[in-house]
Parts: C-alpha cells; sequence; structure tokens
C-alpha cells in the first residue's frame, strides 16, 4: 500500500511539473526568442552608476541580442526602450547583496554571477548552452 502511494504521488508530481507552459517558465517572456537579458543588481546608485558605463563601453553586446538593466536602488538604466517592471526585474534578484543574472533565449536563467560583474564569463556561458549556440 507505502508503494502505491508513492507511486502516485510521484506519478502525481510529475504530471504537475509538465503541465507548465513555455510561458509560465520564461524569466521576462517579452524577450524570450528575440534577446538576451542581463540584469545586475547594484546595492548603491554609485555603484550603479559604474556598472551603467560598464556596459555602456562593452562592444558588441547588440551584435549577440543581448539587452542589459542595471536595478539600481533609484532607478533602472538599460539599453533597450522596452523595460519591464520593477517586480518583475526584482524576482530574478534571488539572494541579498549584489547579483547579476543572464537569461537566454529560451527566456531561462542560464548563469548568475555574486559579488562582481563578469561581462565576458556570463556571455562565455552562453557558448555551453546547446540551444545558445
Amino acid at each position: 500500500m507505502r508503494k502505491l502511494l508513492l507511486a502516485a504521488l510521484l506519478a502525481a508530481t510529475v504530471f504537475i511539473a509538465g503541465c507548465g507552459s513555455d510561458t509560465d517558465d520564461a524569466a521576462l517572456p517579452q524577450f524570450k526568442g528575440q534577446q538576451r537579458v542581463i540584469a545586475v543588481f547594484p546595492g548603491s546608485p554609485d555603484r550603479a552608476q559604474d556598472l551603467t558605463d560598464a556596459f555602456k563601453s562593452s562592444p558588441g553586446l547588440g551584435q549577440l541580442k543581448v539587452v542589459w538593466f542595471v536595478v539600481g536602488p533609484q532607478e533602472i538604466t538599460s539599453n533597450s526602450e522596452a523595460r519591464p517592471d520593477r517586480d518583475r526585474l526584482e524576482k530574478l534578484h534571488t539572494v541579498d547583496g549584489f547579483q547579476s543574472v543572464l537569461v537566454g533565449l529560451d527566456g531561462k536563467i542560464i548563469a548568475s554571477q555574486l559579488g562582481g560583474l563578469d561581462i565576458q564569463a556570463l556571455l562565455d556561458s552562453l557558448n555551453q548552452m546547446p540551444t545558445e549556440q
């Protein structure tokens, strides 16, 4: 009886996990299939400005279909006119303190960094994803 209950529970869990649609899984659905997203979450306005400057001086992000968002404590800066609301972006921020997150073309989080930003390391992680090559 116990084995039957465990098997039924496992089957129900697998079924429920498979019922979500792709849009439900996308971190930022408006960019899914079109652009990759890097979102960074600095703790101070000065750090936010430094990160904005770093993104603006990074060559080739547009060619790689990368949209970036610096979600600072006071404002959000980006290289995109299309901006999700702060609440949507904050859902990507899963830790206290600084974090950067890379969202792939499939709308799912590919990589996350804590403490500092290494744009090249985030982009290198794209090459390790079969759907991103």
